[in-house]
């Protein structure tokens, strides 16, 4: 079972929703699309390790959510 979870969310600082990406219950990224282009933002203040092919996966699939909308 992954420990990510991703959560859409409307934010009042942006125009469209975003995937927040939560990896157990700390949120460490968000994924959106304000312009043409996707942007990741890290929210770390630790130092945080886990697979990188999980956490590709989870990015693909919080793009594809906000596609999805």
């Amino acid at each position: 079972m992954s420990k990510f979870n991703i959560e859409l969310s409307s934010v009042p600082d942006r125009e469209n929703l975003v995937a927040e990406i939560w990896y157990e219950k700390k949120m460490v990224a968000e994924v959106n699309k304000e312009t043409e282009k996707f942007v990741i933002e890290f929210y770390l203040d630790e130092k945080i390790s886990f697979m990188l092919d999980e956490f590709l996966e989870v990015l693909e699939n919080a793009k594809r959510r906000i596609l999805e909308r």
